[in-house]
């Protein structure tokens, strides 16, 4: 899940520059936006690749879908640019309420609920991986090692009382915490790989867990079948930065069309060559047992791994209340509740952390949340929701061409499938053994 990418209260986001002549300029929108994509989504993507196979040439394939998932991403983040400048629209919101209606505006609050509510869920199971991995790397074999306790300890401790605060305004730099955490993670995951420190010569190997260690080649082949979905959909959780396509065009300097798609395919194409590097490592290094959270894997005895868990676990406890306090406002939105009292708040504020810290105890794939998440959101807001505003708004337009419709069509057709397959796919393999 992108971390910065998540949508939040407006009062958190950027404002939009008042005049096109001023705002940021391309190098620095690209940067922002490769920030964005790049978050917490992308320690599950090495773990992506088991589900087409278990020897090291399914690399090949994966990056491939990646490439081709990143353009389609990045192409359908362009569409709500574009309809923005159509529409002089200041919010995802406003683009949705000039093509689609505002009747149907429920759709958008229940798509942002549903992704903060997943994002929040994702970042529950991660600090328990890293924080229980930290312990016993510290030494602290005691309630802390345990992944439940470590859940409980930082969401009661850290987390809930961060939620609470009234002002997140000092949390906004763990955006930057984070993307330079997954390029320093992604180096170190390369370093590793190169060395050979966890083949069964190396000097981590003793160190890691049986079901953590290097498997290769058990079934000896790699296939594109239906388990690709389980990838594509990890993929789609990974690019899942759509809700501030319209914020990134109104923040561009002399804003234009044409100005904003170079910041979407430069910004787009970085986030693909980190996304590859941490693939192609991770689970190089690992193959058919590499974990949900690529992190586990990794030995307690490797300090350089163990930099990685504190920037990564620091970056997400202390993003974790930017996504709540999105979840909260969003939900009282739906309940049109526009001015909650103080019990009000925390009310919802318990019963929300309560159900995520819940299902954050029971679930411990995060290859599975972020496949559910890249199955149900993704579809929805990096495809059906544009390809559905850009075919309302060319139904406007006499001068439409077929090759227009046909894309978003295209856009449509493929959202459809990702999120019908791919949540089925999710499901059944995780809770059955009828796919294998």
């Amino acid at each position: 899940m992108s971390d910065a990418a998540l949508p939040v209260p407006e009062s958190s986001k950027p404002k939009p520059a008042a005049s096109s002549s001023k705002g940021a300029s391309v190098p620095a929108s690209v940067f922002n936006l490769a920030k964005n994509i790049m978050g917490a989504g992308a320690i599950s993507l090495p773990a992506g690749i088991v589900a087409i196979g278990d020897v090291k040439s399914a690399v090949l394939p994966a990056v491939g879908i990646l490439t081709v998932m990143g353009s389609l991403s990045g192409y359908s983040f362009s569409v709500i640019g574009q309809e923005c400048a159509r529409y002089n629209a200041k919010s995802f919101e406003e683009v949705w309420a000039s093509t689609i209606g505002e009747k149907s505006m429920w759709m958008i609050s229940c798509s942002i609920a549903t992704t903060t509510f997943l994002a929040c869920l994702a970042y529950s199971m991660i600090i328990g991986d890293l924080i229980s991995a930290l312990a016993v790397t510290a030494g602290m074999e005691g309630l802390l090692a345990k992944r439940s306790t470590a859940i409980l300890a930082i969401t009661g401790g850290i987390v809930t009382p961060l939620c609470f605060l009234k002002s997140l305004a000092a949390l906004s730099f763990t955006s930057l915490l984070g993307v330079l955490g997954v390029i320093f993670s992604t180096v170190v995951m390369g370093l590793r790989f190169f060395d050979g420190s966890y083949l069964p010569t190396g000097m981590y190997f003793e160190s890691v867990a049986p079901n953590l260690k290097p498997l290769f080649g058990v079934k000896g082949y790699w296939k594109l079948d239906h388990m690709a979905f389980v990838l594509l959909s990890c993929l789609s959780t990974a690019f899942l930065s759509h809700f501030n396509a319209v914020a990134f065009y109104n923040q561009l300097k002399d804003r234009s069309v044409a100005r904003f798609n170079t910041v979407v395919r430069w910004g787009f194409s970085t986030a693909v060559v980190v996304f590859a590097g941490m693939m192609a490592f991770g689970f190089g290094t690992f193959g058919a047992n590499t974990s949900g959270n690529v992190f586990v894997n990794y030995s307690a005895l490797d300090n350089l791994a163990t930099v990685c868990r504190l920037a990564t676990g620091f970056s997400i406890i202390f993003t974790y209340p930017l996504a709540f306090v999105g979840l909260r406002s969003t939900a009282f939105n739906l309940f049109k509740v526009k001015n909650p009292t103080p019990k009000q708040s925390f009310l919802l504020t318990s019963g929300l952390l309560t159900s995520i810290t819940g299902l954050a105890l029971v679930l411990q794939d995060l290859g599975f949340v972020a496949a559910f998440t890249g199955s149900l959101m993704g579809s929805l807001i990096i495809y059906i929701f544009p390809a559905l505003m850009r075919l309302k708004s060319l139904s406007r337009d006499p001068a439409t061409k077929p090759r227009d419709k046909l894309s978003a069509y295209g856009l449509l057709g493929i959202g459809s499938v990702l999120g019908v397959v791919g949540i089925a796919v999710s499901f059944l393999k995780q809770f059955t053994k009828v796919l294998g």
